[in-house]
């Protein structure tokens, strides 16, 4: 089916967002999409704040070598942490590592500079561009976080504090009417932004499945992979697990004919 316009213009793309962060949906309005929001997960403070304020509070005193920051959640919650606590975690001078430019800019906002960045933007990634131990190493995580980044880092000599910063949880996920836009093929794309994502979609199909014309874009390899294991393939994986990816995976399948 051929476009008059810009490659997004009039496209309909279920997109995943939440409460508080509509960024993809935003910009993909803008690029003339028609973006379907889905509150597919939720993101909520840790069950017990307590581990996270102790270990923001040894950060703020210079007690860990190393803090590795996975998410930009991590970073918002340990900035607030930090607030709660009346604690300046630029002071300590801590080097921080993080993964992927939505992180690094969270990083900035609240004046962290970053001294390592991997080029495999994931926990692996992160790990396997570590220097060897030893000395202790601050990772504040999510709650669905996988052990690549602790196991990884312990295999190079460091002792790691793995905090819960962040949980996610189910959100409403998708309405009667975007699911009938991935089973009718009225949607353009489905955009999956993590195995979370891929999962909640997939409860809301239930047994159906994602019509043909419908492409399935995943933000990396590891999503990609947890989608496929829920009868939802990707057609493509974002070249950098980004916004930036996406849009840019997004543009070549809308610039193909359909």
């Amino acid at each position: 089916m051929s476009r008059q316009g810009g490659a997004f213009d009039g496209r309909r793309v279920v997109v995943p967002v939440t409460a508080a962060r509509r960024e993809l949906a935003e910009r993909l309005r803008a690029l003339g999409a028609v973006p379907l929001e889905v509150e597919c997960i939720a993101i909520e403070p840790p069950a017990d704040p307590a581990p996270l304020r102790a270990a923001v509070e040894r950060w703020a005193a210079g007690e860990y070598r190393w803090v590795a920051l996975t998410s930009r959640n991590a970073v918002s919650s340990v900035a607030r942490t930090a607030r709660e606590a009346g604690v300046d975690l630029v002071a300590s001078g801590t080097p921080v590592a993080a993964v992927g430019d939505a992180t690094r800019r969270a990083c900035a906002d609240i004046g962290l500079d970053i001294a390592l960045m991997p080029a495999q933007e994931d926990a692996a990634g992160l790990a396997a561009a570590f220097p060897p131990g030893p000395g202790r190493v601050l990772a504040p995580l999510g709650s669905l976080a996988s052990a690549a980044l602790g196991d990884g880092l312990r295999a190079k000599g460091w002792s790691v504090d793995e905090v819960e910063a962040y949980r996610t949880v189910d959100g409403p996920g998708l309405t009667s009417a975007e699911r009938e836009a991935l089973v009718d093929g009225t949607a353009d794309a489905l955009v999956l932004t993590s195995a979370s994502v891929a999962r909640s979609v997939r409860r809301g199909l239930g047994d159906a499945a994602v019509h043909p014309r419908v492409t399935i874009v995943a933000i990396g390899a590891s999503t990609a992979a947890a989608a496929a294991d829920v009868r939802l393939p990707p057609a493509l994986t974002a070249p950098r697990p980004s916004h930036d990816g996406i849009l840019e995976a997004l543009a070549t399948a809308f610039e193909e004919p359909m």
